[in-house]
């Protein structure tokens, strides 16, 4: 599944991360946790936790559907345990995009 995202690291090892510009790499999210707050005022947002680090990342995605969609694929891929290296789920931060200039 492939979609926008926004993401905000809430915690990085228990702690409240520093800034970084140009964020990017991949993390295998075996043994993560996927939650979908009951927020009525961010219908869009889920959380996936990292319980051996306590990283926590929150990301909106634009619309219930799409939050529940996301909350389900990754909850799979965080409760499946297969061996092979190639088939490890993982998820790949990378940076905001850059905003458009619009020229009018």
């Amino acid at each position: 599944m492939e979609g926008p995202l926004r993401r905000k690291t809430l915690l990085k090892e228990g702690r409240k991360p520093a800034y970084k510009s140009t964020p990017g790499k991949k993390v295998s999210i075996v043994g993560w946790m996927v939650q979908l707050p009951d927020d009525p005022e961010h219908p869009d947002i889920f959380q996936l936790n990292n319980p051996d680090k306590g990283n926590v990342y929150k990301f909106q995605t634009g619309s219930r559907f799409h939050a529940i969609l996301w909350h389900k694929h990754l909850d799979d891929a965080c409760k499946s345990n297969r061996p092979q290296y190639a088939s490890i789920p993982f998820i790949v931060f990378l940076p905001p995009p850059k905003p458009k200039k619009y020229v009018f």
